[in-house]
């Protein structure tokens, strides 16, 4: 019953919180009595308009480049000045129609041929752009992947070589997105410096714990203060320089000699561009877990528990978030049985998986957390939630998993082995494996859903009348 009570949870309020149409229809506007486009403390008079052009990538590409289309859409002239746009998304969301925009389906986590041409052409709009031209550009989580171009003398293949060794090497993602900002020709404020006497409004759906612009999609529109060198160092920092294709060490270093573009930073970025560029965060995973205080705070969900909230961003690795959650239930576990009433923690955020090279299982952070949390919370009344808002985790067709105190109980009895699970990453073939056999959900799925503000991880503990693990 709590699986359930959560699967629905999920898909019913998590999701509709997370929505990226609603996030960008709540951030633009237009002002029919100052006849101007607004968002924030930014002010685009109609008057100074002369043509409107739209690019974007990421997960929540459609509903976001749809929501921007509507606002134009509601002022005839404002529409009349719209020159149509190219935005970058995951695979069959390029089916939504979104009018006067073209959809490259483009994939994710690895690039494929039409993120590059997607990237291309949006290069092509921007590079006709002039003065009074005002560029909108949608981003979203997803975007390093979905839109990519890679520098010059680094191939297609080459680059996914190197972005599948650091997605599975245990990096951060700022640090991951330092490389492929150097490895490319959109990204680390290409894509802006593309259209320099156009004006510049980037709203963003934040999918990186903290928000850190330069790092969502690895910052097509915003300034970059990462350099070659980092880049080298990221990837030593973590034993991959010498597993990376020649040619992407080669670039690298020509680009340490000063002899390859560096990303946009300095006089460019100062003098010239910042003060036409306006980069708007529209909604993050901070945004999504104050939204959700709030409505399970409200008298509707008031009957599955008392809420703590820990908005301290899960980051690190997975094992570390999974340990400290626990601990922090196990608090909370005290408390319940004082009084009686149930506890839910909620926290928030991106943990980090390592992969090892020979290892081939299906899966992802939030199915790989939830499989270690039913290890921890074996005997005990309760279940735990964990998954991620773009509705994939991994390279798996799930959003993530829900485990309770009896999964790996279960698990055995139905002839699975949770470690051999764990230990080849194959999270998702476990739980799609106990589903077939004990005929119960575990799995998550929701297909994609159109938005990306990172993961949820939801713990919640029930009043037992058996005692407790020892």
């Amino acid at each position: 019953m709590r699986e359930q009570t959560l699967q629905i949870l999920f898909r019913e309020l998590v999701i509709p919180l997370a929505s990226a149409y609603l996030a960008v229809r709540r951030a633009i506007h237009w002002d029919e009595e100052e006849k101007a486009l607004k968002v924030g403390d930014r002010s685009y008079p109609l008057s100074q308009i002369k043509n409107i052009y739209m690019v974007g990538m990421g997960k929540a590409g459609v509903p976001m480049a749809r929501a921007v289309v509507e606002i134009l859409q509601g002022n005839s002239l404002l529409w009349e000045k719209f020159r149509g746009g190219v935005v970058n998304v995951y695979r069959e969301q390029a089916r939504g129609k979104v009018p006067g925009v073209k959809c490259f389906a483009a994939d994710h986590p690895s690039p494929n041929q039409a993120s590059v041409d997607g990237a291309k052409a949006s290069l092509d709009i921007l590079r006709k752009t002039t003065t009074g031209d005002l560029v909108v550009a949608v981003i979203s989580g997803g975007g390093s992947s979905l839109l990519t171009f890679p520098a010059n003398s680094i191939g297609l293949k080459e680059f996914r070589i190197t972005n599948e060794l650091l997605v599975t090497g245990g990096a951060s993602i700022q640090e991951i997105n330092t490389v492929r900002k150097h490895l490319s020709q959109v990204k680390g404020g290409k894509l802006r410096m593309a259209a320099p006497e156009a004006n510049f409004l980037t709203l963003i759906l934040s999918d990186v714990v903290g928000d850190d612009l330069s790092s969502i999609a690895s910052g097509p529109t915003v300034a970059d203060f990462s350099t070659f060198q980092d880049a080298i160092q990221v990837l030593k920092k973590y034993q991959l320089w010498e597993k990376i294709p020649a040619e992407v060490r080669l670039y690298l270093r020509r680009g340490t000699e000063g002899k390859e573009e560096e990303t946009l930073k300095g006089e460019l970025w100062e003098k010239k561009l910042a003060n036409r560029t306006y980069n708007f965060l529209v909604a993050s995973n901070s945004f999504l877990l104050k939204a959700l205080e709030r409505e399970l705070r409200s008298p509707g969900y008031r009957e599955i528990g008392q809420l703590a909230v820990d908005f301290t961003p899960v980051t690190g690795k997975v094992e570390e978030a999974v340990e400290k959650h626990f601990h922090q239930a196990k608090e909370l576990f005290e408390k319940v049985k004082e009084d009686g009433v149930s506890r839910i923690l909620l926290c928030g955020g991106e943990s980090t998986v390592k992969v090892p090279e020979y290892v081939k299982g299906r899966g992802g952070r939030n199915q790989h957390y939830a499989l270690l949390a039913a290890h921890k919370i074996t005997g005990y009344p309760w279940t735990v939630l964990s998954a991620g808002t773009d509705g994939i985790d991994g390279n798996s067709p799930a959003a993530g998993a829900i485990v309770d105190g009896n999964t790996i109980t279960l698990a055995r009895e139905k002839g699975l082995n949770p470690e051999e699970s764990l230990a080849d990453f194959d999270s998702y073939g476990f739980f799609e494996k106990l589903e077939e056999r004990s005929g119960q959900r575990f799995l998550i799925r929701t297909g994609p859903t159109g938005t990306n503000v990172n993961d949820i991880m939801l713990w919640w503990m029930s009043r037992s009348v058996s005692e407790e693990p020892k």
